[in-house]
Parts: structure tokens; C-alpha cells; sequence
């Protein structure tokens, strides 16, 4: 007889949250999107989730898997587990089922200009090293799957105003290129920058492994408390008179 494991999932319809229970035939190193999608075709064909490359590139298929947020298309249910729980991501506003509204943070995106400002508008060529870029293209293989909003204390037990490590990794990616030219320390403290509670759990929880504490979030409050400092000289220095 083939074997069984119960799936249970957090549905949310027209508001209205409850736990259902499905028991589905598991298959050798069955991934999570797998059991999702024989739930979709063969039990609730209104279950929404989102999910696109299955092969952990679009990032589109986060949720949470017995509270942990996770990647569903990388995720094997272990072979020693007869049940799991999941659920969409916690730190947003449900839609439906596992599908998130993420329209704040592209809002907060938008506010600290995540583009290139450089003042060499005339300039139509650049000429780079791979060591050039080599701070910022760390940054760049972020996959936008917001784990690691999900996986952060303050915007999941908290109201501060923080715009998240998704949004600080984005605009590290350009501070660190040699593009740049344009100081986004202000535009990022409006939004909470210093509200990050330095705890490590999105750099823990990020599939790509970026080190956002270590390599986005410490080196930008140091450049602020660095920029605000006052200098040496000044203290020393006699008044006239």
C-alpha cells in the first residue's frame, strides 16, 4: 500500500480563515509545490498559490511550512514526516489562500529611487572590472521572494515603520555600484532603516544565502553614524576670543 501524509493548510476565503486537511499519496522526495499542485488538480481546484520556474529562481512560491517560511518548489516534505502545516507568508495581508498582498513593499521600493542616479549623464560607456562590482553583485542574486520579510521580528511582532532587508539589500545593490552616485542614507532612514533589530534572521532564513546583516544592513548604519559624526578637530578647537 502506498504511503499517506496528511497536508493540512491555512485556506483564507472571503476573509474567513480555517484549517483543512487533505491526505495525498507522498512519493519519493516529494517537494512541497508538488503537493500543492496534486491538492489544486485532484481536491481544491480553487486553492490559490503563486509559483512560476518551480526550480527556486522566480522566488514567487514562498510560504510557510509548519511556521518556517520556505521556497515550495525546493522544499522536500522529510520521508520521516507523516504530516505538515502550511500557510502563506505571516508578515503580509492575505488575498487568498497562499497568495500575499506585497503592493506596501514594492510602494517603500519605490520611495528610496531603486535605479541608478549617476551625475555622469554624458557618459553613454562605462568600462568595469569584475572586482568593480564585486560588492554589489552579492545583492543582486536576490530573488525577490521576501522570505526574509517574513523571517524579520519587527515586521512581524511589531508596528515600527521598517522597510524591510529586502528593500536594504535592493538599495545596497546600487550603493555599492560604481553606477551610483546618489547617497540614499536619508531616503532609507524615513523608512525605517534603524528600526532593524540586528537579530540575523532574514540573512538565516534567505535562500541565495546573502549575508544581509553582515554585508547590508551593519555596513549602512555604520555609514550613518560614520556620516553624523562630528569631527576630531572640532572638539579640540579654541574659540576665538
Amino acid at each position: 500500500m502506498s504511503r499517506k501524509i496528511k497536508i493540512e493548510i491555512k485556506r483564507s476565503i472571503e476573509g474567513k480563515e480555517e484549517i483543512k486537511t487533505y491526505v495525498i499519496p507522498h512519493v519519493e522526495k516529494m517537494r512541497v509545490l508538488g503537493a500543492i499542485r496534486y491538492i489544486q488538480e485532484n481536491i481544491e481546484g480553487d486553492l490559490a498559490f503563486r509559483w512560476n520556474c518551480g526550480e527556486g529562481i522566480c522566488g514567487s512560491c514562498a510560504i510557510e511550512m509548519d511556521g518556517q517560511p520556505i521556497l515550495a518548489c525546493k522544499t522536500e516534505i522529510p520521508e520521516e514526516t507523516n504530516k505538515i502545516t502550511l500557510g502563506p507568508l505571516k508578515a503580509f495581508p492575505v488575498v487568498k489562500d497562499f497568495v500575499f498582498d506585497r503592493s506596501k513593499v514594492d510602494r517603500q521600493a519605490r520611495r528610496i529611487k531603486p535605479y541608478f542616479i549617476t551625475n555622469n549623464k554624458e557618459k553613454d560607456f562605462w568600462r568595469m572590472h569584475e572586482i568593480d562590482i564585486k560588492d554589489s553583485a552579492e545583492m543582486r542574486t536576490c530573488i525577490d521572494c521576501l522570505i526574509c520579510h517574513d523571517s524579520c521580528h519587527v515586521l512581524r511582532d511589531t508596528d515600527l515603520k521598517f522597510l524591510g532587508p529586502r528593500n536594504i539589500v535592493k538599495a545596497t545593490s546600487l550603493e555599492k555600484h560604481p553606477m551610483n552616485s546618489f547617497n540614499r542614507s536619508e531616503l532609507l532612514k524615513k523608512e525605517g532603516s534603524w528600526n532593524c533589530n540586528v537579530t540575523r534572521c532574514c540573512t538565516d532564513n534567505c535562500p541565495q544565502g546573502i549575508q544581509i546583516t553582515q554585508n547590508a544592513i551593519i555596513p549602512l548604519k555604520e555609514k550613518d553614524v560614520s556620516s553624523e559624526l562630528i569631527p576630531i578637530w572640532k572638539l579640540f578647537k579654541k574659540k576665538k576670543g
